[in-house]
């Protein structure tokens, strides 16, 4: 494996060449890091205005709906804002506002249990959890994963920084196998606390769950604090995703695929300014033409489309070079069964959802003509002709007669 970090574009640069990992790059920049941002802004102003109006407003008022999408662009730059005037600073908030985040969970997974120990009617949620739901079809099943999986979205974003570890084939293993089952066990406590306090006609209804359970466990003061707790959460979600998100488009323009001026610091203050700006206008058409569940499906089809992409890569490295030093070997069983459940993530939502579907699709393919462009713009062109050409054939795993790339067959 790639032992310089990068994540997903080291791995596809590595096994295909440079279309796929540019590619990666284009989509993380133009549709994968500002469309994470604005599911987490918008999650962040449900809460908010829930906070601040209660049930006095109706969720169907245009005014509602509005102030939910305000709300998040007023989130989005003012983090902008924030990273832009100090790195420091939204580090520190990172941290104040992880330990917020995992103190509610505890919090939420504890009365849960409590209330399961004392085997209230509302626990009896579990012995009829399925009645009357209707039979989903493979594509709902997607959708449904999406909506689940999106939870614990950021499980592979340890790669992109693994050449900083001091030692990474000691330490990356021990902190996935060590914080992902922690993350796991922390959301299937909450998630079993929803099901053990609140009736389940409520959870099946609601957008903003931890209000619900707060009510129910606290009253409305306890409402209004988990409301509170949750906003926290995603604020900080997104003061995180916000600063690596800038920073991939700092670096990708450091390495010629964006224009010179979004690889640029402020001189003052150290910050990646443009690249900040650059994503902050993104993020904000994103949450001005979606919605949660839009966004999620946006999102989640360009995702697992590089997810499969790169296990693919895995398995093509393991057969055309098998000597290959690997620091990691996986069980080969491991990515032939995330193949099969990345194929169906990938292609189920073309049916039940192809409109977001089909336009994520079309962002990512409008990278191949700024590709071309690169390709040809960085050196002579008549020779950089011949070479894209190959490069194009090698991605798809051809080798051109005579071509630098081509291979005897063992």
């Amino acid at each position: 494996m790639p032992s310089s970090g990068g994540g997903e574009h080291a791995y596809l640069n590595h096994a295909f060449g440079s279309l796929p990992a540019f590619l990666f790059s284009w989509s993380s920049i133009a549709l994968l890091k500002p469309a994470g941002n604005a599911i987490i802004c918008v999650v962040f102003a449900e809460y908010v205005v829930n906070i601040v109006a209660q049930s006095s407003w109706d969720p169907t008022q245009p005014m509602r709906h509005w102030s939910n999408k305000l709300i998040a662009i007023a989130c989005v730059l003012f983090l902008s804002g924030l990273n832009s005037i100090s790195v420091s600073v939204g580090t520190r908030i990172q941290d104040i506002f992880t330990f917020i985040k995992v103190v509610t969970l505890l919090v939420i997974g504890i009365a849960g249990l409590v209330v399961l120990g004392q085997k209230t009617l509302s626990s009896h949620n579990f012995d009829h959890a399925f009645e009357g739901a209707s039979q989903p079809s493979l594509g709902d099943i997607a959708l449904g994963l999406y909506s689940g999986l999106w939870a614990y979205d950021g499980w592979n974003n340890l790669n992109y920084v693994s050449s900083e570890m001091k030692n990474p084939t000691r330490d990356l293993p021990r902190v996935i196998f060590a914080g992902v089952p922690i993350v796991i066990i922390f959301y299937l406590l909450a998630n079993t606390a929803y099901y053990a306090v609140l009736p389940e006609e409520v959870v099946m209804n609601t957008n903003t769950i931890a209000i619900d359970f707060g009510k129910q466990m606290f009253g409305s003061t306890g409402g209004v604090m988990f409301a509170i707790c949750v906003a926290c959460s995603c604020f900080g979600a997104a003061n995180g995703s916000i600063f690596t998100g800038a920073r991939v488009i700092y670096a990708s323009a450091r390495e010629g695929y964006l224009p010179k001026m979004f690889g640029k610091v402020s001189e003052k203050r150290r910050t990646p300014v443009a690249a900040l700006g650059l994503q902050a206008a993104m993020t904000t058409i994103m949450i001005l033409g979606g919605t949660f569940s839009t966004l999620v499906n946006f999102y989640s089809v360009a995702a697992w489309l590089f997810y499969l992409s790169s296990i693919l890569g895995l398995l093509y490295l393991r057969y055309h070079e098998p000597n290959l030093k690997r620091p990691f070997k996986v069980w080969m069983v491991v990515p032939i069964l995330f193949t099969f459940l990345g194929l169906f993530l990938f292609l189920m939502p073309f049916v039940r959802a192809p409109l977001e579907s089909c336009l994520s699709m079309v962002i990512v393919l409008s990278g191949l003509p700024l590709w071309v462009v690169k390709e040809l713009v960085s050196g002579n062109r008549g020779t950089r002709w011949q070479d894209l050409k190959e490069k194009v054939m090698h991605s798809f795993g051809i080798a051109p007669a005579g071509g630098r790339h081509e291979r005897l067959a063992a």
